[in-house]
């Protein structure tokens, strides 16, 4: 993926990763299997991705990787162990991160969504759930969509943010967890 876009593009100057999967389950409860395969996709997968762009960002003098989290990384709910697993250790990730590549001039930055109109949001959690998380915990009053969490992501990304590394900004309509 990564030769095929420094082809193609010549360069590689942003990295998001994006990806991320949910499985329900305490740490008990939880198969060996379903929780590996959470780890890969989420965890393992921005380590991936940042391992073989790095070096590109490198040679070309700098870039901008923001690596996508959740408000759960920062303050789980009960059964979601293996997820919110991932996603605190992709803040943990981050920030060493942004360590250790500030001096190759890649800053590296994290968003952390709280509730966003997703398909997957709507598949594991009801509606009066989320019509409580609406009018109870959000103070905005609402959920945030995809596109806030683009114009987040864009905003790291761009020259815009060019003296933030190792935020982690949370996305999350004011959400108190």
């Amino acid at each position: 993926m990564v030769k095929q876009a420094a082809s193609h593009f010549g360069r590689i100057d942003v990295l998001v990763n994006n990806a991320g999967i949910e499985m329900s389950g305490t740490v008990a409860s939880i198969q060996e299997s379903d929780w590996d395969h959470v780890i890969n996709v989420n965890l393992k997968g921005t380590y991936l991705c940042s391992h073989f762009v790095i070096p590109h960002m490198i040679r070309n003098g700098g870039g901008s990787i923001v690596n996508m989290s959740s408000d759960l990384g920062i303050s789980p709910i009960p059964n979601v162990a293996a997820y919110a697993a991932t996603k605190g250790g992709i803040i943990a990730l981050t920030k060493a991160m942004a360590k250790d590549h500030a001096k190759d001039k890649i800053r590296i930055n994290c968003l952390a969504p709280g509730p966003i109109e997703t398909p997957l949001l709507r598949r594991f959690q009801p509606e009066h759930i989320l019509k409580m998380v609406t009018e109870v915990l959000l103070p905005m009053g609402r959920l945030g969509t995809a596109e806030e969490v683009a114009k987040a992501a864009l905003f790291l990304a761009s020259d815009d943010a060019s003296f933030i590394t190792g935020v982690i900004l949370p996305v999350n309509g004011g959400l108190v967890g």
